[in-house]
């Protein structure tokens, strides 16, 4: 089974470490409130590097590393990363992984419209946080599941559920 899989609030905790830096950076803000798209961007410089060495592995993914692992699957991460906002985003993603032992057969970052890459390496299942990342590649044909809640597609809330619900081989149908 070749399975896609993001990284940011899929495999992390990345909201979690976002909001907490928001919080100092702006610290009368509520959680809810937006920011600009300049200020945003301007967040993003000044904290993505410290951001980046806090965010923490989401529980049960080492568990269905190992069973990734145990069962022969093709893992290919597919992520919006770049280093747009911080020059060594990708040098230290490809370290961050490593040091937690998440192996994959390949990644793409850059992919803003992930469905595209997914069909090209005939995944099976793909694993996102965003229902508008599922939508994109739901229409090349790919089944997709939502790590978090979902009215409008098959999700599960962690990675144990997760893996029940590949054991189970309910995708597809």
């Amino acid at each position: 089974m070749i399975l896609g899989i993001d990284i940011d609030d899929t495999i992390t905790y990345t909201r979690k470490t976002i909001l907490k830096y928001r919080k100092i950076a702006y610290p009368k803000l509520n959680d809810t409130d937006l920011l600009s798209n300049r200020e945003y961007k301007k967040f993003l410089r000044k904290y993505m590097k410290d951001m980046r060495k806090e965010y923490a592995i989401r529980e049960g993914v080492k568990e269905a590393w190992q069973y990734f692992k145990d069962n022969n699957f093709k893992i290919i991460i597919i992520t919006a990363r770049s280093n747009k906002y911080y020059r060594k985003s990708i040098k230290d993603t490809i370290a961050f992984l490593k040091e937690h032992n998440i192996f994959y057969d390949k990644i793409y970052f850059k992919q803003y419209k992930k469905g595209k890459k997914a069909f090209k390496e005939h995944i099976d299942l793909f694993i996102d946080d965003k229902e508008s990342v599922l939508e994109n590649v739901s229409k090349y044909g790919i089944n997709v599941l939502l790590r978090g809640q979902s009215d409008k597609y098959q999700s599960c809330e962690n990675w144990y559920q997760i893996i029940d619900y590949i054991k189970e081989g309910k995708y597809g149908q």
